[in-house]
């Protein structure tokens, strides 16, 4: 009967590398010796039989080696210090650390967020995580021994996290997606003025005497883009007829192209890269021309787009986020908040 191989448990084991390639890239040009394998299990809580072959790989990859009757020692790897000790290291989060891609508009924070830092001669490391709840997201991080975590699309429920990592001398900037407005204090961040959009927005479909709306998708963060768009109406004394889906729907496309044939809207707004399944419902349809489409200038892929396009500045906000993040490094400036306008354009 063929021995099943053993493995190492993934979320465990990265505990014991973590902690093991912190000790080499703070002594890059000096051999550590390590915990042995019974106290390593004690400080991480885990099995010793998951120490055991974490170090074995690690040995393998020639991160560590044996000394027979004295112990374990780091080896010195490619590590370039600086001035005799290596360089900050921050860590690149987005969202909760699941993105199974990078779209554009993520891609483009952490690339160009990621660059300024390195330029500044700040070592960089992206993040991918396992828990789910705040406790042990924060776990993880701190086993991570970062000197500073910078982190995107960051939700109102991860503030609470944010200000523990930081007690923990973690320093944190954020990029809000929503829900950010009045509960950020204390943090720093950058976010996106979403209703200053909403009332651009607004005024333009009331000067194209629009009266209904097609909502897709509302969350957290879209709610602040229509709220916006509401409070040029409400101001007016004009009323906006507005219909909102739900991306978590069961069937959504479904209900939404019933909808579209039962009562067409003057104007539709279409969230995330989902402009050209929109599209081709509208298309079915014959609703192309007469509706106003409004979508995010990073999802138009087709050159005969014609409507309202909101264009983020995703890379002035990685700049700013690599700037907030040095300037946190380098002082004990306190933690503040950038709003970063996004441009409203008709095409």
């Amino acid at each position: 009967m063929r021995k099943e191989s053993k493995k190492i448990p993934q979320k465990e084991g990265l505990k014991i590398r973590h902690y093991i390639m912190n000790l080499i890239y703070r002594h890059p040009e000096e051999s550590v010796m390590i915990p042995s394998s019974n106290e390593l299990a004690k400080m991480f809580g885990v099995a010793r039989s998951t120490v055991t072959l974490e170090l074995k790989a690690l040995v393998a990859e020639r991160y560590l080696e044996g000394r027979r009757g004295i112990g374990t020692f780091t080896r010195h790897l490619n590590f370039v210090p600086s001035r005799g000790k290596m360089p900050p290291l921050i860590g690149l989060l987005a969202g909760d650390g699941k993105y199974f891609y990078y779209p554009h508009q993520v891609w483009s924070v952490l690339a160009t967020c990621g660059m300024a830092l390195t330029e500044r001669g700040i070592n960089i490391r992206p993040l991918n995580l396992f828990g789910v709840n705040n406790e042990d997201l924060k776990e993880e991080l701190e086993s991570m021994y970062l000197g500073g975590l910078v982190w995107f699309d960051v939700n109102s429920a991860r503030f609470p996290m944010i200000r523990s990592l930081e007690a923990n001398g973690i320093p944190v900037t954020a990029q809000i997606a929503s829900g950010g407005r009045n509960a950020e204090a204390g943090i720093d961040s950058c976010r996106f003025d979403l209703y200053s959009a909403g009332v651009e927005t607004g005024r333009i479909l009331l000067r194209e005497k629009r009266r209904s709306l097609f909502f897709l998708f509302e969350n957290a963060m879209t709610k602040e883009f229509l709220d916006g768009i509401h409070e040029v109406y409400r101001n007016e004394g004009i009323p906006l007829e507005c219909k909102c889906f739900f991306w978590d729907q069961p069937g959504v496309f479904g209900e939404v192209e019933a909808e579209l044939k039962k009562s067409p809207p003057d104007a539709l707004y279409v969230h995330g890269e989902h402009l050209a399944t929109v599209r081709n419902i509208l298309e079915k349809q014959g609703n192309v021309s007469r509706i106003r489409l409004i979508a995010e200038s990073h999802t138009v892929h087709e050159e005969e787009f014609h409507g309202i396009l909101l264009e983020f500045p995703f890379r002035e906000l990685g700049l700013r986020m690599a700037e907030q993040m040095a300037e946190r490094l380098n002082s004990s400036s306190a933690p503040r908040q950038s709003c970063l306008n996004i441009t409203v354009k008709q095409v």
